[in-house]
């Protein structure tokens, strides 16, 4: 009987190690990054993925939720993990979460610290002081067309069509079109700290 748990401990183990680098891969993290997102230690990250150690529930919540995935798609390997591919198709942004301008373009997945956004500022409008986010918080923003002046905290940067910028978004910060001709069209994507 001692045999048969053993090896069905063995195998929960590699099972799992084996989802957990399959998710970090694949999301792009380091083994670092996803130690800094779960609050578990790397080295740990690694035995756990080399299915050399047996992590607790606790462990496996925090690498899912770092992960982004259901705690099955890490226990159970693929069997029952939801798809990998979540499509939002036009028009079923949530607009009503944005001022009008806005319109969220995804990602669906449930839990996900990041936002992808369209944003059209019309000429010669400033949109105001957006208050601090939590520190962390990442924006990356590239311009479609127009002109865009970014201001965060006393960091001020005037973008054109084709420029981008990644602004760490802890402190008050603003967008406006100083174009008093031409719409600007912005996409932003917003990573949560």
């Amino acid at each position: 009987m001692e045999d048969m748990l053993s090896t069905l401990e063995n195998e929960v183990n590699v099972r799992t190690g084996l989802a957990v680098k399959r998710h970090r891969e694949a999301a792009g993290f380091s083994l670092r990054m996803l130690a800094a997102r779960s609050g578990i230690s790397p080295s740990m990250i690694s035995d756990i993925e080399r299915g050399t150690k047996s992590p607790t529930v606790v462990t496996v919540v925090r690498l899912a939720r770092a992960l982004g995935v259901g705690i099955a798609a890490l226990v159970d390997g693929d069997a029952g993990q939801a798809p990998r591919i979540n499509v939002l198709r036009c028009g079923q942004g949530r607009e009503g979460d944005q001022p009008a301008p806005w319109q969220s373009l995804g990602p669906a997945l449930a839990g996900s610290r990041i936002d992808f956004v369209r944003y059209k500022i019309p000429p010669s409008t400033a949109l105001g002081t957006a208050a601090a986010h939590p520190a962390g918080t990442v924006e990356h923003m590239h311009v479609a067309s127009g002109t865009i002046r970014v201001t965060v905290g006393d960091e001020q940067a005037e973008l054109t069509a084709g420029d981008s910028c990644s602004c760490r978004t802890d402190v008050p910060h603003a967008v406006e079109n100083p174009d008093p001709s031409a719409e600007a069209l912005l996409y932003l994507i917003v990573e949560r700290g």
